[in-house]
């Protein structure tokens, strides 16, 4: 198994020790994914939806993966636990995207490895359903520049791309009712405060501004969590980020009075985490959204 399971980072392999914030309405664990989600499988919880971006295959912070397919063994553990403890009927929603592999010298390539093509065959086999799949698209200058070489050239079957897209791919855990029940299941309050307000993205393309302040390595942006918090929970759910990094999805989930648990391997993006919430306000009534976006 892949050292980002189990074996690297956790502060103390002692359960009595592990670091942990935990409040009533957010829980965040100093150990891997792995084992947080067996335990929970364990104590027989249960959550409403995940958001989560698992980190990239080659990056260095977190990975020691002997091959892209011990890679994808440990993304399907992962996602395994996750449908167990998954109520029917709702979703998982994974940020992802291809993967460039830079080239090692002038005399090899550069290659792309088509990672969320792969991911999806690999979440059916678990048992899920595809839902949507959603595109974030982010301005050219945030891209890494592929095209300069083709620039001064400009000779065919060298064109490379600058890639600006990543991929939200959204999963159901199948049930034997309908999507109705699960809105019926709340009262009317609940369902009141849960409402989507006008200004909500209305096809599967957001443009939305990357994350540029973050001492993580790949943080992802405030307002595209919002954004998926809102359109695929309700007030009082409980949220999964098993990826947790430096807290945007227990961000989101507690400004929008959702509950939320989460692991990181890393104490130190557990700190900046603690420091993030301290200063995040809580929405009076989650139906006050504003229409103000990071966008192009």
């Amino acid at each position: 198994m892949a050292k980002y399971s189990c074996d690297k980072g956790e502060e103390d392999n002692d359960p009595s020790t592990i670091y942990k914030v935990i409040t009533d309405e957010y829980e965040v664990i100093n150990t891997c994914c792995i084992k947080g989600l067996t335990a929970m499988k364990n104590d027989n919880k249960k959550i409403h939806l995940t958001i989560t971006s698992p980190p990239y295959y080659n990056a260095k912070d977190y990975v020691a993966y002997k091959d892209y397919k011990e890679y994808l063994d440990t993304l399907k553990i992962v996602f395994t636990l996750i449908y167990e403890i998954t109520e029917n009927g709702r979703m998982c929603c994974v940020n992802i995207s291809n993967i460039l592999v830079q080239r090692e010298n002038r005399n090899s390539e550069s290659k792309r490895i088509p990672l969320a093509f792969h991911f999806v065959p690999l979440m059916e086999e678990i048992g899920w359903k595809f839902i949507e799949d959603i595109i974030w698209l982010k301005p050219e200058g945030a891209a890494k520049n592929r095209n300069g070489g083709f620039f001064q050239h400009r000779q065919p079957v060298a064109y490379k791309p600058n890639i600006i897209n990543e991929y939200i791919f959204i999963f159901q855990k199948p049930s034997k009712f309908l999507i109705d029940k699960v809105v019926r299941g709340y009262d009317a309050i609940t369902s009141l405060n849960s409402k989507v307000a006008d200004g909500y993205e209305r096809t599967n393309v957001w443009k939305i501004n990357p994350e540029t302040k973050s001492k993580h390595p790949a943080p992802y942006p405030e307002l595209l969590v919002d954004n998926l918090v809102k359109y695929y929970s309700f007030c009082g759910d409980l949220i999964l980020d098993p990826f947790v990094g430096s807290g945007t999805t227990l961000i989101s989930a507690f400004k929008l009075n959702r509950k939320s648990i989460g692991f990181e391997i890393h104490r130190k993006y557990i700190d900046i985490f603690e420091n993030r919430i301290k200063a995040t306000t809580k929405n009076d009534n989650a139906t006050n959204n504003t229409n103000d976006k990071d966008i192009l």
